[in-house]
């Protein structure tokens, strides 16, 4: 190969082991050319690393499973000086300085009629080899004020229409499932390869949201491991051990080899309930060398024994104990509510029988505290725990919506995290090699009636607001911390140190202007994104009805961050006083409880208890 060119992709250090994509084979190459956002193991190996720009600084096109074309239009113009794929295509053309519209467009114009109307097949993507020139020069399909008019039309609708593909009859399936794996070693043991739940392939290991973030089972951050049975951890001799601050856990290390390739390093391993015995899951993404700053040195790479020939399931992996330990950074014990009636499941045959068992006792008479009328607005928020997934999005997106910053490794194992919402996971049963159900439940700040938080600080930087909420002050606030003591949900979060970077320019794009960055010494929690509420009443203010009078914010007008990225809809947000809202409707079924409700707090967010419907025939034939 005189010239090897790489659009994207980090083949250096994903590609299988027994294929040995290494310095060693690329030193071959006369020339090697690498487009990449960053600069990363294989850009370290090739003369030429070319800055790629973010799929949301460039002009391209795609096709949805069915064949319909969509274009894609940038948010923002590229930061830096950066290349797309399409145009970095061009420097091997006839028109080297060609730009992602005019590339994009002119395929098109050449393919759309009156109308919409397609010609032809393919797309800018599917033939990015095509020339510009080639492209502009094929516009005899239409009048330039017909293919405007479609374009235009294209970029409004968010699609290309008549470009789905046509069904296509008489095909027949075959049926092959071999062993994928003939692996030479005949250890006992299986090893399924899994992309991490957080940062994926490893394409996202320097972002720090995701680092962060607590994997749905195994609640780990910053690190991925070897996840075993616990039947299986006995068998090997393996032990976590949690450590003297309840979020570092001390995992026993074991080497895995599956046929002639070994991890490089020792690997630490996680007893998972529910994991299948002599089964071994490991997680690609991490072991990174030039991830970046946020990335670089996390984990381990289990790309290092994945072979071409197993790329998702391998037989004969040996695992052997090493000896030594790691410390991992697990959040499952942080603010935890023990021994109490937390999450509520049945099936739906027994809550049939007893529907109304979930309703909570009503409590008020015996509050010390007033009632409170709410006049306009009376915010609430149901969580429906069938729904939830566990897939920790809405953790992500409260940090993006509300500038909340990463604390890194250390500062997690010490309980410090700063995320306003987490996601509680619960095994049941006593069984731990078999779980009978696993269960997840999100917990933001409750926005108690009877907030226990507020009588308690000393400067009331935590008050109650006339429509429900429990704010935060951030500039009264002097850093007692004992609204957090007082809280019995553990919602409350406090900036130890200065985590926050306020001078790298890039980092204030990132921010959201509307919420303020705060400084150490300062406690926050959920405000249930009371920026967007305030939004949404300002423009509802403007909208003047009949009688002379603004109208009031109509159900599904503010949608919280959190609410808004949720898969399953598990999340719901509403005004209470309406009694046709969606979050009212659902505090009004009998399935609807509160959090610790025996404390009275009265809390604003409730939860939905889950109901599972299994086959009770399978079940008593099993």
């Amino acid at each position: 190969v005189e010239m090897l060119v790489m659009f994207g992709g980090n083949p250096v250090y994903n590609t299988p082991a027994d294929l040995l994509f290494d310095k060693k084979r690329l030193d071959n190459v006369k020339l090697r050319v690498h487009l990449s956002m960053y600069k990363d193991e294989t850009s370290e190996l090739c003369h030429w690393h070319v800055p790629e720009s973010h799929y949301l600084e460039a002009w391209s096109d795609a096709r949805a499973y069915d064949g319909t074309v969509s274009i894609v239009q940038p948010l923002i113009e590229p930061l830096y000086n950066t290349k797309s794929a399409h145009e970095f295509v061009t420097a091997f053309t006839s028109q080297p300085d060609g730009k992602g519209y005019d590339i994009i467009r002119g395929y098109w114009m050449g393919k759309m009629g009156a109308g919409g109307q397609v010609t032809g097949g393919g797309s800018a993507n599917a033939q990015v080899s095509s020339s510009p020139a080639a492209q502009t020069t094929s516009s005899a399909t239409a009048p330039a004020a017909d293919f405007e008019s479609a374009w235009r039309k294209a970029l409004h609708d968010g699609f290309i229409p008549n470009t789905n593909f046509q069904p296509r009859s008489g095909l027949t399936a075959t049926k092959n499932f071999g062993k994928q794996n003939e692996a030479a070693s005949q250890g006992p043991y299986e090893i399924v390869f899994r992309t991490d739940p957080t940062i994926y392939d490893g394409r996202f290991a320097n972002n720090g949201w995701l680092q962060e973030l607590p994997k749905p089972l195994t609640k780990l951050t910053w690190d991925n491991a070897a996840l075993v049975s616990p039947n299986t951890a006995r068998k090997l001799g393996i032990t976590n051990e949690i450590g003297t601050h309840g979020g570092n856990v001390y995992a026993d290390t074991a080497t895995l080899k599956l046929g002639n390739y070994q991890t490089s390093k020792p690997i630490p391993v996680w007893i998972m309930p529910g994991q299948a015995d002599n089964v071994v899951t490991v997680h690609l993404g991490y072991g990174r060398r030039r991830a970046g700053r946020v990335g670089d040195g996390a984990g381990f790479n289990a790309y290092e024994i994945r072979p071409s020939t197993g790329l998702w399931f391998g037989e004969g992996l040996e695992i052997a104990k090493s000896g030594g330990r790691y410390e991992l950074a697990a959040t499952q014990l942080h603010f935890n509510m023990l021994n109490r009636d937390i999450v509520r499941e049945k099936t739906l045959v027994d809550y049939l029988k007893n529907p109304d068992a979930e309703h909570d006792e009503d409590l008020r008479q015996f509050s010390l505290y007033p009632e409170y009328e709410y006049k306009d607005y009376k915010w609430g928020m149901a969580i429906d725990i069938s729904s939830c997934v566990g897939c920790s999005a809405c953790v992500v997106a409260c940090q993006s919506e509300n500038n909340i910053p990463v604390v890194g490794k250390a500062q997690v194992q010490r309980s410090r995290e700063m995320h306003w919402l987490r996601v509680d996971s619960y095994f049941k049963g006593n069984n731990e090699n078999d779980p009978a159900g696993t269960y997840f439940m999100p917990v933001p700040c409750m926005h108690c009636e009877n907030a226990p938080c507020e009588p308690v600080c000393p400067v009331h930087a935590t008050v109650h607001s006339a429509e429900g909420l429990n704010d935060m002050v951030y500039n009264r606030c002097v850093g007692t911390r004992y609204c957090s003591n007082n809280c019995p949900y553990k919602v409350r979060r406090f900036n130890f140190f200065l985590y926050q970077d306020w001078t790298t320019p890039t980092y204030k794009l990132m921010r959201n202007p509307e919420v303020t960055v705060r400084s150490r010494g300062v406690m926050e929690k959920c405000t249930y994104c009371v920026q967007r509420i305030q939004s949404a009443k300002i423009e509802a203010e403007k909208d003047i009805q009949a009688d002379g009078k603004p109208r009031k914010v109509r159900d599904g007008e503010i949608v919280t961050a959190c609410q808004a990225v949720c898969p399953a809809e598990a999340i719901v947000f509403g005004n209470l006083n309406d009694p046709n809202s969606r979050v009212a409707r659902l505090k009004a079924q009998q399935r609807n409880y509160s959090l610790l409700d025996e404390l009275n707090t009265q809390p604003r967010t409730t939860y939905l208890a889950s109901l599972r419907n299994p086959n009770e025939e399978i079940k008593e034939k099993s």
